[in-house]
This record gives structure tokens, sequence and C-alpha cells, in this order.
């Protein structure tokens, strides 16, 4: 859907409200238009920002070189498909992408508003993450996992064994891309240490109260 050049204008100045979803399970979920950026917020976080998101920028940047293997991408926790978007608009690489997540309003602004799909190879899925990479068969050059309830990460994606679930999930030469906000030094060190149990090589970056992981296997 194009947004009209007045709300682009003034998007510089403050956020635009294009849809505010308000249900039991979303008490307040909007849709605004910032710097020309779609981004998708509650009152307690952000889950998209168009190309400006930082867990993906940032993450992408560190593996540069790599990112132009990527063939299949995977992103659990879609919001409205950042990641991809930052793959394609700043990446140029417009890889096979499956996008999932279980919350069917978020799908639905992603399909519509993002226009990530001009190459007819993207896929979104409503499922839970476990679910998916416990039932699919499939194998991915790249995932992304971004999975939050506000700043709340559920507690079955910081197990060893979902990490096993990523790493089997993962080619050879891939990378898995972790973004998590975690409570402690000691929780920090927890999720490391299961992290190391399935991954070789773990670059860890910081960002205010944001750490991402990236995770790959030679």
């Amino acid at each position: 859907m194009k947004v009209n050049s007045g709300k682009k204008i003034l998007s510089y100045l403050y956020p635009q409200t294009l849809k505010e979803i308000s249900n039991t399970r979303h008490p307040q979920l909007k849709l605004q238009l910032f710097c020309n950026q779609l981004m998708l917020s509650t009152h307690e976080a952000v889950y998209s920002f168009g190309t400006f998101y930082t867990p993906f920028r940032k993450s992408f940047k560190s593996i540069k070189k790599e990112l132009i293997h990527c063939r299949r991408f995977l992103l659990l926790g879609t919001g409205l498909g950042s990641a991809l978007q930052i793959l394609q608009r700043k990446h140029h690489i417009f890889p096979e992408s499956v996008l999932v997540d279980n919350d069917q309003d978020i799908l639905n602004l992603s399909m519509e508003y993002m226009q990530l799909n001009s190459k007819k190879n993207v896929t979104w899925l409503l499922s839970d993450a476990g679910v998916y990479m416990q039932q699919n068969i499939g194998t991915f050059d790249l995932i992304g996992v971004d999975i939050f309830r506000d700043t709340m990460i559920p507690k079955d994606f910081k197990q060893a064994s979902f990490f096993e679930l990523c790493k089997n999930k993962l080619n050879p030469g891939g990378h898995c891309i972790f973004n998590m906000i975690l409570n402690s030094r000691n929780e920090q060190m927890i999720i490391r240490e299961r992290l190391q149990q399935h991954f070789t090589s773990i670059h860890e970056i910081q960002f205010k109260v944001n750490t991402f992981y990236v995770c790959s296997n030679p």
C-alpha cells in the first residue's frame, strides 16, 4: 500500500499513524510512518522500523561479505519484515524467504504494507516458531530469530533445545541471528553457554538493552 506524500513529509517531524489495532491480544499496536520508515510498535517495544531496524541492520553489517551467498532466509518473529527489507534494499539480496509469526494481524500488516514480494519468492506463514522448527524439513542459509512479547522473550526460545533446532535448520556456512533482551549479566552468560553447545562461532553485539548473537558453523 502506498502512503501519500503529505504523510511522508510530516513523518520527518513526528510519527504518522497509519493503522491502530486494539483487541484482547493487542491493547495498543500501532503501524506508523516515521522518517519515511514503517514502524510497528506497542507502548513498550518497537517490533519493526523499516531499514532503520537496528537488530538486523547491525547484525547484517557484521556479515556483509557472507550475505551474498544467502539463497534461503527464515525469519522467526516477523514484525513487519524489516530484516528482509534490509536484505533487499540495503544489500540488494532477494533470497527465497519464509516469514513466520503466530499473529495473523501482524502478518497481514507485513503483507499489505511492506512490498517484500516483488520476486514472488516470499511466504508468510501463521505458526508458532517452535512448532515450525520441529515440523518443517527445509534448511536455510540465514535464520533471524526476533521473537518478543513486548520486551519479553518467551522462555522456550532461550533454551538449548531451541538453539539445537536452529542449528539443524542451518546450511553449512550459514548464519543464525538472535535478537535478545536479557535481564542480567548472569543470564547473558547462560545464553552464551547454551549457544556454544551448538555453534562454533558466536559474535556478540551490544546495543542499548539488546544483545544480538550472530552464530555460525563452518
